[in-house]
């Protein structure tokens, strides 16, 4: 039997694919969304896949390469994601949505016999609803955001909420301090009890309480797209939980979010 194989038609399906599995990936893992970087990680992915399917003609060659190399290499051009852990979670979120869709695509093929444009159609509307999806989660979590927290050249990345109800200030130079759930920082970096600088506060209920701060060297503010960084930020060091939310470990001061 002879097939004939569209290269155009071939690139575009898989790209359509291959984008609408990353932005599913950043949906579900709450990550930041660069379409630039997706858009090109799976461009670039799905044109080595298409010269690889050229080049080799083995088929299970093939396939080892694209699931071995250029499937995880995508994922982290897409999102550089900071250790083992992060980078397995992206890749196994981006398997899933592949498996899912393609075997509900799949399946409309076989039952309707779509032809190739109305399978490139509806993986199109299947990006969009994810670009939806997303764009409906960025409003409710779009004030949650990573830091990067640094001291003694060791860096410690955390989950943080925008908080425009922080407004406390150290009482001796006035720089805002934000707040870091005890519990997540190295001990290292924990000041001994009788060196611990402490400042005091009103809580909600108008009582005052001390809390223990500390000063790193800088932190990585990651919102909206951009990097900022604030030079010896004051931290605050609550003990327990800080919000509900459970992957939300630092309260940031409205002065520097």
């Amino acid at each position: 039997m002879r097939y004939e194989w569209y290269i155009d038609v071939f690139f575009l399906y898989n790209f359509l694919m291959d984008a609408s599995a990353l932005l599913f990936a950043a949906v579900c893992g709450n990550r930041k969304v660069c379409f630039g970087r997706i858009f090109i990680a799976a461009a670039g992915a799905v044109a080595i896949s298409t010269a690889l399917l050229l080049l080799f003609p083995a088929w299970l060659f093939y396939v080892l390469l694209v699931h071995l190399v250029l499937n995880p290499g995508m994922t982290i051009c897409a999102f550089s994601p900071k250790n083992r852990k992060d980078f397995f979670v992206l890749l196994l979120t981006v398997y899933l949505f592949l498996f899912f869709a393609g075997g509900v695509q799949e399946s409309l093929w076989l039952q309707f016999g779509l032809s190739s444009p109305v399978m490139l159609l509806v993986s199109g509307i299947l990006t969009m609803a994810l670009f939806i999806l997303w764009q409906l989660r960025r409003r409710v979590t779009g004030r949650i955001c990573e830091v990067d927290l640094w001291l003694g050249g060791e860096c410690l990345s955390v989950k943080a909420y925008c908080d425009s109800g922080n407004l406390l200030r150290h009482p001796k130079n006035g720089k805002p301090v934000s707040i870091v759930e005890e519990s997540v920082l190295p001990a290292g970096w924990l000041p001994d009890a009788d060196d611990a600088e402490q400042i005091f506060l009103r809580t909600v209920s108008d009582e005052r309480a001390a809390i223990r701060v500390i000063t790193l060297d800088k932190m990585d503010i990651y919102l909206k797209g951009a990097v900022r960084e604030v030079e010896k930020p004051h931290i605050g060091l609550h003990a327990g939980r800080l919000m509900e939310a459970a992957d939300v470990q630092m309260l940031l001061n409205e002065a520097v979010s």
